[in-house]
This record gives structure tokens, C-alpha cells and sequence, in this order.
């Protein structure tokens, strides 16, 4: 949300075609991700306890070191690239500094024009080229866009009623000034105002014109009166807390299992020209991936930008329920209309995933996400009997998704039962009792329960599949 706020400032300055736009997209996409990525790096170096422990101590420095090196190529391509890639870097220092409530007045003044710093990589990647005064208008932008990022986060303090975040501006000058928080910040505005008023002098009038617009745009909560400052309402979860080296060797495992599950649904759908999901968890899940990935904190963290990979994996078998969907319903109205069909799904099953993020208090996915695992294993056993065939379905389909859920359960359970300084569990029985005793997100009794039956479900599933195709004369571990 924050890019889009950045990015109204400086797309009408600068304009862009729409075809322009959309082959720029999957660059920008990658350097926002690689930004975030080495903030994140640089976040967890700085902390006392490595995150996830020690168990991949290695592996994460080896990772980081790949993440850092892809931006700062990628940053080559823009003009004055090594000032961008450090801004990234000092801007996770300032951070870190933030979260632990020792920012210093200047590490305030730096966090107020670093905040941006991930945007800038991506305004700067071909948006200037072809100005005559480009040096002048991205430091003219640079000034604006401080403004932006200060405005927005006002407006986030004054309407967030739970907690916010300590990076948020506004919070990090509460929790250095107290009470005098807006005095300070006040300053503060009334500095880069000044900048920006000189660096305007130096761009065109056209673009003088433009950005001026964009400000009183954006920028309203900078002329009313800040919020009162609330100090208790901070979120206490700092990026030296983390989770578990056993919660990541779980996530890797799940995203092993459904990644096998995945490309055994696409490839037998080829292969049997049909689809290998059944239509309602389809819809679903597709629109659960969509919703996580690109409207609820786009590229917020490393889990909404994996959904944005598992929305593409989603939209192949999408595109194969598109063309063989039809043919499974022949002789009827639903597969007379069945295209028309699937376009309304879409739309309810978006809506529906969208709205039960936000009214269930969501923001895991985790009501949702087990919901619709559950509710594809009863559909898929409904599939085999349909069918009458194992066309579209394989062991391997079954299987990952058996065990690729089971561990995903087992990482969520082990977010309550250890940290990162305490890798694993004491033992089964404190492990079991935690676990299925939990009562708070993001475990909760319902969720339990709903594993608990989709665990059964799919195992009954495993067992069916294997008669099926042993009945109709196959081997079932040879075919993928």
C-alpha cells in the first residue's frame, strides 16, 4: 500500500502508457521483492539472535549475500544505482534502531528520507530516461516523496485503533519525543517543504505543475493536526523475535509437498486433457492465492510474495479448467454456459475470500486457508467417485497434498510451542499438549479441527486412489 501511495506522486509527473507499464511490471515487482528481501536480510543480521536460530545460519547468509548481489545489479541499471542499494541497507539500520526504541533525532531525520528507498529503485528503473532535467527531477521526487511517506503514515496512525507498527514515522517520533512527537515532526515537514519549494526552482514548469498537484493530493493529513500520540500501541513483535529453525524446515517441507502435488496436477491435466482440481476448491483457492498475494499487503513479506508464485501455478490449472472444463459436462446447460459459469465463480469466490480475511481477523490465512483444504479433500474424494476413473488424479497429487498440508499444520503448531532461541519442542507429549490445547491464532480449536478431519480425509483419499488405478490396470507409483 505504501508503493501505491509513492507511486501517486510520481506516476503523474512522469506519465506512463499503459502497455509501457505492463511490460515494466514483472521488473519492478522483482526489484521491490529483492529490496524487501535484503531489508529483511539486513533486519535479522542486526538482531542478537539470528532468525530462525542457527540451524540455517549458513544457509541464510549464503541466500542474503545472492538476495544483495541481485539488487545491487539490478540497481546498476538505475542512475546513481550504488546510492540506492546503500539507502536500502542504512534504511534497515534505521529500522532496527526503530523497532528497538533507540533511534537517535538523527536516525529519525534519516528514517523520515529513507522510507521510500524501496520505491525509488523502482521509480528510477527506466521512468526518468528520455528528461532533460532527470538528476533534478528525481531529487525534486526524492523530497515529494518523504512528504508522501510522512502523510500516509499519519493517516495510518490516526486510523489504525489497534496496534501499528514502530517503523511507522509518526510512531518512531512518539516513542523518541512523547508528547512533542508533532512539534518534532512538524519540523521535520517544514524542512523538506523548504527543499522541496528550492528543488522545484530546478524542474520544468510542466513538472513543477504536476508535482505540486500530486502533493495536495497525498499530503492533506501534513496540514491538519497530527494524532494524539498513543504510546501502547505499538506492535511488540520485533524482527529479532522470529520463529523457530523447526517452524522454517516445516515451511520448506509444505511448499516441497504441494510443489510435487502441483506439478503432478499440471501435468497429468496435459496429459488426460481434463482438470486435476475439483471446480469449487478451485475457485477458491485461486482466489484465496490472488487476495493474499496482490490485495492484502502486496509484497509485505516473503509469504504474500510466494502467493504470488502459487497464484501463476494456480492459473495454469485455471486455464486447463477453461478448456477441458466443458467437456465434463456433456449434454447439459452447465456445459452449454460453462465458460459464463466460470468467470461468475471467479467473482463470488474472490469476493467471499476477501471479505472473510478481513471479517475473521485473518491476516494468515489460516481460518481460510484450512477451510479450503478441507473442503478440497471431501471434494476430491467426490471427484474419484464421479469420474469413475483416476483421470486428472495420480498418487503423487495425493500424497503431496497429504503431506504438504500435514506440514504446514506441524509449522503453525510449532509457532506456538518454540522460539528461536529453543529450536524444538522438550518432548511429544508437551508438543501434542500445546499444540491441540492452544487457543489463540494462529491456532485455534477450529483450526485443529479442521486439519484433524482434512488429514483423515486425505489419507482415506490416498487409500481409494491406489484401488482405483490398481483396478484399472496401472501402476500407481508409476504415474506421475
Amino acid at each position: 500500500m505504501e508503493a501505491a501511495v509513492g507511486e501517486g506522486v510520481h506516476d503523474p509527473v512522469l506519465g506512463s502508457p499503459a502497455r509501457r507499464h505492463i511490460r515494466a511490471t514483472p521488473v519492478r515487482l522483482t526489484a521491490r521483492y529483492l529490496a524487501f528481501a535484503v531489508k529483511r536480510a539486513r533486519l535479522a543480521a542486526l538482531a542478537p539472535e539470528p532468525l530462525g536460530g542457527n540451524l540455517f545460519g549458513h544457509m541464510a547468509a549464503f541466500r542474503d549475500a545472492c538476495f544483495d548481489r541481485a539488487l545491487a545489479r539490478l540497481c546498476a541499471h538505475v542512475p546513481d544505482g550504488a546510492r540506492a542499494h546503500r539507502d536500502v541497507v542504512e534504511l534497515a539500520d534505521v529500522e532496527f534502531a526503530v523497532r528497538r526504541g533507540a533511534a537517535t533525532p538523527e536516525q529519525l531525520r534519516r528514517l523520515v528520507e529513507l522510507a521510500p528507498a524501496e520505491l525509488r529503485v523502482i521509480r528510477d528503473l527506466g521512468r526518468l530516461r528520455g528528461h532533460d532535467d532527470e538528476e533534478a527531477l528525481r531529487e525534486t521526487l526524492r523530497t515529494a516523496e518523504s512528504l508522501a511517506y510522512i502523510a500516509w503514515d499519519l493517516k495510518q496512525y490516526a486510523r489504525d485503533t489497534g496496534t501499528i507498527d514502530r517503523t511507522n514515522i509518526y510512531a518512531a517520533f512518539v516513542d523518541t519525543y512523547g508528547d512533542t512527537a508533532a512539534k518534532h515532526l512538524r519540523q521535520e515537514v517544514a524542512t523538506l517543504e523548504t527543499r522541496l519549494e528550492a528543488r522545484l526552482r530546478s524542474v520544468g514548469p510542466e513538472h513543477r505543475e504536476r508535482i505540486t498537484h500530486a502533493l495536495t493530493l497525498h499530503c492533506a493529513p501534513l496540514r491538519d493536526d497530527f494524532p494524539e500520540p498513543a504510546a501502547d500501541r505499538h506492535q511488540e513483535e520485533s524482527a529479532a523475535q522470529g520463529v523457530s529453525s523447526a517452524v522454517v524446515l516445516f515451511g520448506m517441507l509444505c511448499v516441497l509437498g504441494w510443489l510435487v502435488a502441483y506439478a503432478a496436477i499440471i501435468y497429468r491435466g496435459f496429459v488426460d486433457q481434463t482438470y486435476g482440481v475439483p471446480l469449487a476448491a478451485l475457485f477458491a483457492n485461486l482466489t484465496w492465492e490472488f487476495a493474499y498475494g496482490f490485495l492484502l499487503d502486496p509484497l509485505g513479506d516473503y509469504f504474500h510474495t510466494a502467493s504470488i508464485f502459487g497464484f501463476l501455478v494456480d492459473a495454469v490449472i485455471a486455464w486447463q479448467v477453461w478448456k477441458y472444463g466443458a467437456a465434463q459436462f456433456p449434454d447439459s446447460a452447465l456445459g452449454r454456459y460453462f465458460r459464463p459459469f466460470f468467470g461468475l465463480c471467479l467473482a463470488v469466490a474472490l469476493s467471499v475470500n476477501y471479505h472473510a480475511f478481513i471479517d475473521l481477523a485473518d491476516p494468515d490465512g489460516e481460518y481460510t486457508g484450512f477451510g479450503i483444504n478441507l473442503m478440497m479433500s471431501i471434494l476430491y474424494l467426490k471427484m474419484l467417485e464421479d469420474r469413475g476413473s483416476p483421470a486428472g488424479q495420480s498418487m503423487y497429487i495425493a500424497v503431496g497434498k497429504w503431506l504438504g498440508t500435514l506440514c504446514a499444520w506441524i509449522a503453525t503448531a510449532l509457532t506456538v510451542t518454540t522460539s528461536p532461541q529453543r529450536t524444538w519442542p522438550a518432548s511429544w507429549s508437551e508438543f501434542t499438549r500445546k499444540s491441540l490445547g492452544n487457543r489463540s491464532y494462529p491456532l485455534t480449536p477450529l483450526i485443529n479441527v479442521m486439519y484433524g478431519w482434512t488429514f483423515l480425509l486425505d489419507a482415506a483419499y490416498c487409500v481409494l486412489l491406489h484401488r482405483r488405478i490398481k483396478a484399472a490396470g496401472m501402476s500407481p507409483w508409476r504415474r506421475f
